[in-house]
């Protein structure tokens, strides 16, 4: 079991899980598609008893904070993120979302319809000044391990990825198959995959969480706008240390800390992300994709893509087609 509480005033909400190790459990994956005529101006509130992501994909969603009494927009390419008992209402608008239900302690006896619980009150879209954020793996026993900081709203930087991650989620409940091995392992990569994504992501963008002047969120900025590496020549770890005013060892502790993956991981993981949008955006070979992200040697390339993605980068391409 888990505990929800507040540590500030300005949205912060820790979520102290329990002290046994993480196992991933999906429940429930499906698509809703909002039309016009469907969208409502007020929604109810409720909870419910397992964790969500909902990816917005078209149009757009809204969401109430109980705790805050207010609500916030999901757009487009944005993703949100519900844990249990949390009190939140879900507006409706015309669009298209992906909802992932899923446990971080498995707990098989908790059916698909079993999870909400709706209340009687309603409330209407009221825009808040701040973003809700939760505190995610502190547990009692460990007060002084770190947390993972997940937003309820996050603008990702790669939403077509976001998109060909989940559907495979939604395929296996679909076919009512989310319980075998294959489908339990997928769930368990695609659940880490998602809620470290979104803590970077939340990172990189500076929503609270670093000033706008921090060195390594300058960096991050930088690198995020260039591109593929067709633009620009690789930098090294020791030239990003420089272009920081910091030493390598301080550059490389600070960047872990503001991002929670050290710069040659992240460097590593843009570099494959932009690789698998073009994998689905264009028809290029991948040799010419992996030379563009800086990878001479194509096996080399297939290797680190299957190990951050999961999958062969012809697979991802002929999966992301429907082939």
């Amino acid at each position: 079991m888990m505990d929800i509480s507040s540590e500030t005033p300005g949205g912060l909400r820790v979520i102290a899980l329990a002290g046994r190790p993480i196992s991933p459990w999906l429940r429930l994956a499906h698509v809703t598609s909002v039309r016009p005529e469907d969208a409502t101006h007020q929604a109810y509130l409720r909870t419910i008893d397992d964790f969500e992501l909902v990816f917005q994909f078209e149009g757009s969603s809204w969401i109430w904070s109980g705790p805050d009494g207010g609500s916030v927009d999901l757009c487009s390419g944005e993703v949100a993120f519900l844990p249990p008992r949390f009190l939140h209402a879900w507006g409706h608008e015309p669009g298209r979302h992906i909802a992932v239900h899923f446990d971080l302690h498995a707990r098989p006896g908790l059916g698909p319809e079993s999870h909400l619980r709706y209340t009687d009150k309603a409330v209407t879209r009221r825009s808040l000044g701040h973003m809700p954020r939760f505190a995610l793996g502190k547990a009692a026993n460990e007060p002084h391990a770190p947390s993972l900081v997940v937003p309820l709203v996050t603008k990702v930087r790669a939403p077509r990825v976001w998109h060909e991650r989940l559907q495979p989620l939604v395929e296996l409940w679909s076919r009512r198959s989310v319980h075998s091995v294959s489908a339990s392992l997928r769930a368990c990569e695609v659940v880490g995959w998602a809620l470290r994504t979104i803590a970077e992501d939340h990172a990189a963008v500076g929503r609270n969480l670093v000033g706008p002047n921090d060195p390594i969120s300058e960096i991050v900025r930088a690198l995020d706008g260039r591109g593929s590496a067709r633009q620009a020549k690789r930098p090294s770890i020791d030239e990003l240390a420089r272009r920081a005013g910091m030493g390598l060892t301080a550059f490389r502790a600070a960047f872990l800390r503001t991002m929670g993956r050290g710069p040659r991981q992240y460097l590593e993981e843009r570099r494959i992300e932009r690789a698998a949008q073009a994998l689905v955006e264009t028809d290029h070979k991948i040799v010419k994709i992996a030379s563009a992200e800086g990878y001479d040697d194509p096996y080399h390339f297939s290797r680190v893509f299957q190990r951050v993605m999961g999958v062969s980068p012809r697979g991802y391409r002929a999966k992301a087609r429907g082939r």
